[in-house]
């Protein structure tokens, strides 16, 4: 029971540490995990490996908004939360950002939970037959998001930065030998360039407000969890697709009266449930949709009474996760209105720059350059920045033809 405790305390430890620090991925640790796995098995038991790793993830699912929203650094599966979260921080609801992402955590978590007999039966039932739609699905909204710009002019561009992303995404994914290759990737298109406008402008943060209530049961918050869970289940059982790309189809669903409130719910529910359902996988059909995932199937058998055991043990990290995010949050919250604004955008610009050169080394700065100058491109146009998804969208149509 002890080791078991302590394998749960320190996944919590290591997804705190990944989930505020850009550029330490999950993926990273879990590596090192198995690479460790000799020594490890000196003090726990596999299943103990097993449970660090879900905590960790669960826990990393809803800190690494903190640097998504307060700092503009993005991951895959906070990318798309960046803009809303950011203009929601330079109108003193930074944290109110924050809190809407805990909230679809938590919410999309308790429906994906429900939702997991049926998920059951349909992977059974409908799985071989899903696998046929993936192409036909995600043209189709990467058509229809370029439709609904407002102006022809929009479109155009619209058009033209997906197939740009889409190019760079196949260089940078397919072609270049880059470790952590996402990071500049996404770093560019969604965080520096967000960071660069931003320290042209004379934006300043202003004091952040804490009064916002956020009405967890709320019919539309209840909605937004479903989106959420439906997305994350579909593409858990799709190869090469992720959390990521379970924002890009929620998006077209999500309102868009409500300055992003709704679609940061939902990017938040789906990183957090997303764990869940490619845990769930694993265990149906054994199939490895992340990389921790990947990993822990290199070491672990996954019968019923482990799954059980590593679905309790995420749903106990969600409360924890919780806590952490709130508290830390504030502290962040309280923190960076003193700050110069300007100063910051560019020392995180520099801090993010350094990551990359040291993750990914020169070529890793070449592709955040390039990534950066596609990324300005959405705003200075006034369209979407979702058509920079197309950096995901497209090696992903070429991988399933």
């Amino acid at each position: 029971m002890l080791d078991l405790l302590a394998a749960f305390f320190l996944g919590v430890a290591a997804g705190t540490i990944t989930g505020l620090t850009p550029g330490v991925h999950t993926n990273t640790v879990a590596v090192l995990a198995v690479g460790a796995l000799a020594s490890l098995t000196k003090y726990f038991s596999l299943i103990d490996v097993g449970i660090f790793l879900s905590v960790m993830v669960i826990v990393h699912s809803f800190l690494d908004f903190i640097p998504s929203i307060f700092l503009g650094a993005p991951e895959s599966d906070t990318a798309l939360g960046v803009l809303p979260g950011h203009k929601m921080l330079l109108r003193g609801e930074g944290y109110e950002a924050l809190k809407l992402t805990v909230a679809g955590g938590i919410g999309a978590a308790v429906l994906g939970l429900l939702l997991l007999p049926v998920f059951f039966v349909f992977v059974e039932r409908g799985y071989n037959t899903l696998e046929k739609f993936v192409v036909p699905i995600i043209i189709s909204f990467s058509i229809i998001f370029v439709l609904l710009e407002k102006s022809s002019k929009k479109k155009l561009w619209a058009f033209l930065i997906f197939m740009m992303s889409g190019a760079l995404g196949i260089i940078v994914l397919n072609n270049l030998n880059i470790k952590d290759s996402l990071f500049p990737m996404l770093s560019g298109l969604f965080g520096i360039s967000t960071l660069l406008i931003s320290s042209f402008s004379t934006a300043k943060i202003v004091e952040q407000k804490f009064s916002g209530e956020i009405k967890l049961l709320s019919i539309k918050n209840i909605l937004s969890y479903f989106k959420a869970a439906l997305s994350s289940a579909l593409m858990s059982l799709l190869p090469a697709l992720g959390s990521a790309q379970a924002a890009v189809i929620s998006q077209a669903f999500a309102r868009k009266d409500n300055e992003g409130k709704e679609f940061l719910i939902i990017v938040g529910g789906i990183n957090t449930v997303s764990a869940i359902f490619v845990l769930t996988t694993l265990y149906l059909i054994g199939r490895a949709r992340t990389g921790v995932i990947a990993a822990m199937k290199q070491f672990l058998v996954l019968d019923f009474n482990s799954y059980i055991i590593l679905l309790a043990a995420s749903f106990a990290a969600i409360g924890i996760s919780v806590i952490l995010t709130l508290k830390l949050g504030r502290l962040f919250a309280n923190k960076i209105q003193k700050i110069n604004y300007r100063k910051l955008s560019i020392t995180i610009l520099l801090f993010i720059s350094v990551l990359v050169a040291v993750f990914s080394g020169w070529l890793g700065l070449l592709v955040l350059s390039v990534s950066t100058a596609i990324g300005l491109l959405s705003p200075l146009a006034g369209c979407k920045r979702i058509h920079a998804m197309g950096c995901l969208v497209i090696p992903i149509v070429l991988y399933f033809i």
